[in-house]
């Protein structure tokens, strides 16, 4: 006569529960790691390569954060942009190459219109007369703001105008250019795009 199996006791079965939960739980953080280093793989392949061929930095760490002056006397803080992917642009008008770049920016700032991006230009300039000049009048797609003393340039570390930082939408640093830039070269239209959509 066959033996019978004798009924599986209750704390044998909160094992195997407990058991079968943790296997799960530990399948579940394996695809969450696997994840997240894709995603991590997959983005510093793409900003150290714009980073190569443009000659920026590849930088991180929260941005330090920024108070400047409007044309309205109002103030402004970079952490107000939150959300948003940011390009800090430190410069001046008496700095040539400043001003070179500034219609590709112009430029960019109307390219990226569809997503959420802002460019804020800190000027080192003395006041908004001078400024007002430079702009003959007219609208600037930019949040400008005045740092006279270059206060927050020398807190990103900037030594020669123009500098601009690439800000993700967290408020971390991604990206550092010195000098100017053809900010308007699909290379970089592309990977502000990904930034500001991606996540």
């Amino acid at each position: 006569m066959a033996k019978r199996n004798a009924p599986t006791s209750d704390a044998t079965e909160r094992r195997l529960r407990a058991l079968r939960w943790l296997v799960l739980l530990s399948a579940f953080g394996v695809v969450v790691g696997l994840l997240t280093w894709h995603l991590n793989a997959a983005r510093l392949p793409r900003e150290a390569q714009l980073a190569q061929e443009f000659g920026a930095q590849l930088v991180g760490g929260p941005a330090p954060d920024i108070e400047v002056t409007r044309r309205d006397g109002t103030k402004m803080r970079l952490s107000e942009l939150r959300g948003k992917v940011v390009f800090v642009n430190f410069w001046a008008t008496w700095c040539p190459p400043c001003r070179k770049e500034i219609p590709d920016l112009e430029a960019l700032a109307q390219l990226m219109q569809h997503v959420p991006f802002e460019i804020l230009a800190v000027s080192s300039d003395d006041s908004w007369e001078t400024l007002d000049g430079f702009f003959a009048g007219g609208e600037t797609r930019m949040q400008v703001g005045l740092d006279p003393k270059q206060a927050w340039a020398a807190r990103y570390g900037t030594e020669k105008l123009p500098e601009t930082y690439v800000v993700d939408r967290e408020g971390n640093l991604r990206l550092r250019f010195i000098n100017i830039q053809p900010w308007t070269d699909e290379r970089i239209h592309r990977y502000l795009e990904w930034l500001a959509t991606s996540g």
